[in-house]
């Protein structure tokens, strides 16, 4: 079961409880896509934060899971804390251009990271490189995040690259985490709210 962060009442707990057993066991689904409950990165076990849908006018883009060793609503700890963590990106939307997706993530990067960009702007450039072909449904881009070594880029099990530096892997969880997240209501489903 994802961690919620709201304090609700017991009997309300009970019902999502019976909602998510309905499903498969130890895993949640959002808008059709699975995550698992509990993954391992580089033999450290992750938990499922939560997840959300990105909203593109009136259809979903992409759905997006944040795993943590510890579970938190807190967007700057899960942003800041420099330890083991995972964001998958999992495509819903027929064709995602590679022109769309870097054009994301320089947004992203801009909007919630800016006073940064000229130390990461070398780095950016090399993460951008990596994605050389459109994305389509069911695709998944993975970023797993190991300390000492940086954020591993995977694109459907394949790994295409490693960005260095814990500042870079904040400026990349703070896309979805930051005060200026790629969707809001994303924001609050991967921090289980």
């Amino acid at each position: 079961m994802t961690f919620l962060c709201k304090n609700i009442r017991p009997l309300l707990y009970g019902l999502i409880l019976l909602l998510f057993s309905a499903g498969a066991a130890g895993a949640m689904t959002v808008n059709g896509v699975n995550f698992p409950d509990d993954i391992i990165v580089s033999g450290k076990k992750l938990y499922l934060n939560g997840a959300g849908i990105k909203k593109s006018f009136f259809s979903s883009s992409y759905a997006c899971a944040l795993y943590l060793p510890h579970p938190t609503c807190d967007a700057d700890k899960a942003i800041k804390s420099d330890t083991f963590k995972q964001i998958v990106v999992h495509f819903t939307q027929k064709k995602f251009s590679q022109e769309k997706i870097v054009e994301g993530w320089q947004d992203g990067f801009f909007n919630n990271s800016q006073e940064k960009l000229n130390t990461l702007q070398e780095r950016i450039t090399t993460f951008n490189n990596l994605f050389t072909s459109d994305m389509v449904a069911n695709d998944r881009i993975t970023f797993n995040y190991i300390p000492g070594l940086g954020t591993t880029v995977k694109i459907n099990n394949e790994t295409k690259g490693v960005i260095p530096g814990s500042d870079f892997m904040q400026a990349l969880w703070a896309i979805w985490l930051g005060p200026t997240p790629a969707d809001g209501n994303m924001k609050d489903g991967m921090l289980g709210k």
